[in-house]
């Protein structure tokens, strides 16, 4: 099992990435961390993969917006079509359900099935969402 997960360079998106590679890792998943990066210009191939995760922090004084960096990224993810997907957002008070819906967005507009999705907040947060991702990976 291949995973890649794809998120926006803010510093607590980062560490809910890592967190959630690690959960992954411990349950037999390879996965691959990838930083948005803008500097970039080439294509991201999703082909090797067997779920792609995006995650992005939640933005906008009354949330509802997602990381600029995360949408350029992902317009250069290829071969998402039929692929399993998944999505986090960070925690907010208002708007991460409207953040949630763009990143998922992002993500059918590229073809992928969205099959889980996911406000994180804390450990046991990451803990959760890893777990349930893991039993998608093993159907």
């Amino acid at each position: 099992m291949r995973a890649l997960i794809v998120y926006s360079k803010e510093r607590k998106v980062e560490q809910l990435a890592k967190g959630l590679s690690e959960v992954l890792e411990k349950g037999n998943c390879q996965v691959q961390l990838l930083e948005a990066n803008t500097n970039t210009s080439g294509p991201i191939s999703g082909a090797a993969y067997d779920l792609v995760i995006l995650g992005s922090p939640t933005l906008g004084f009354f949330g509802g917006k997602i990381a600029d960096d995360l949408t350029e990224v992902c317009s250069r993810i290829t071969r998402l079509e039929g692929k399993n997907a998944a999505a986090f957002v960070t925690s907010k008070p208002f708007g991460t359900t409207k953040s949630l819906k763009a990143v998922m967005g992002l993500l059918e507009k590229q073809g992928a099935m969205v099959q889980d999705f996911a406000v994180l907040q804390s450990r046991a947060d990451i803990q959760q969402f890893g777990k349930r991702l893991l039993r998608l990976l093993n159907r």
